[in-house]
């Protein structure tokens, strides 16, 4: 039987980056197990103003220090999700507007952004227990991701001594978007990487896949292998679902109960005062 885990999201109302124990708090409140932590790359123009760091660059160890909140009493129960960044175009709000790309095919760029990570965790003081990353566009290909996780998961070892979780955010636009792309994914993965098998997923975004499949939602969601996925962003346009919404979520919540093992839905709404209601929208579909 599926056992599911909440994640409350990074909504507004709170600070963008702020520190754990605001959204611990919010969490608690909604039985949520897990928090949702941006980690994304420079983003907006208070972050270029904080940082003297240009829009979409990499956060230095200071910048992190002056943009999250530093807590000294963490709960052990806590538990943390990192969501890295989309590659969403960004404005600074002086006129400059930016798209970073995710280089999985760059070493390079591979490494700064895992110590990126990694020193976010560090002042924070504990490690991520999952870390959700985006695909990119088309220069990469699937052995480009899953070496890079690869490199990230060694790292990220190396530094705590323990392995977090890696989902794989499906995109709109990018090159793993669609339910036949993540297959083709997953069999890369198995046939070429089995011992990363249990270490790596997919965060199934709904209203992504909707947004690229339309009238082949359901056939694209089929293609999906019931193994890779190991979470659900659940929301409408950012927004509280509802049945009667195009989205045909009674199929959604039918597979999600076939899973049997934990499953992390994260009703990724925008609001901090509608995420009990998606919350409960999810419960009763579940119900």
């Amino acid at each position: 039987m599926v056992h599911i885990s909440y994640v409350y999201p990074n909504v507004s109302g709170i600070a963008q980056r702020g520190g754990l124990l605001e959204r611990w708090q919010l969490a608690k409140g909604l039985g949520c197990e897990y928090i949702e932590v941006p980690a994304d790359l420079v983003k907006n123009k208070t972050e270029v103003r904080k940082t003297g760091l240009d829009l979409c660059d990499f956060l230095t160890d200071e910048a992190i220090g002056t943009i999250y909140d530093k807590e000294y009493t963490i709960p052990q129960e806590l538990k943390y999700i990192f969501h890295t960044e989309p590659s969403l175009r960004r404005n600074d709000g002086y006129g400059m507007s930016y798209q970073a790309p995710l280089k999985w095919h760059d070493q390079n760029w591979v490494e700064k952004f895992v110590n990126m990570i990694i020193a976010i965790s560090r002042f924070f003081g504990i490690p991520a227990n999952t870390i959700e990353i985006h695909p990119g566009y088309k220069k990469n290909s699937f052995d480009d991701l899953i070496i890079s996780i690869k490199f990230l998961l060694d790292r990220y070892n190396e530094e705590f001594g323990v392995e977090p979780h890696i989902l794989i955010e499906n995109r709109t636009g990018q090159f793993i978007s669609s339910g036949k792309e993540i297959l083709s994914f997953w069999i890369t993965l198995c046939e070429n990487y089995p011992e990363l098998r249990q270490k790596i997923g997919v965060v199934l975004d709904i209203q992504q896949l909707y947004t690229v499949t339309r009238r082949k939602f359901l056939s694209e969601l089929e293609l999906i292998p019931i193994d890779v996925l190991k979470g659900f962003h659940i929301h409408y346009r950012h927004r509280v679902p509802d049945i009667s919404n195009e989205i045909p979520w009674i199929h959604v919540f039918n597979l999600i109960a076939e899973i049997e093992e934990e499953v992390l839905i994260n009703p990724e709404i925008h609001h901090k005062n509608r995420v009990g209601d998606a919350i409960r929208f999810c419960e009763g579909m579940l119900g």
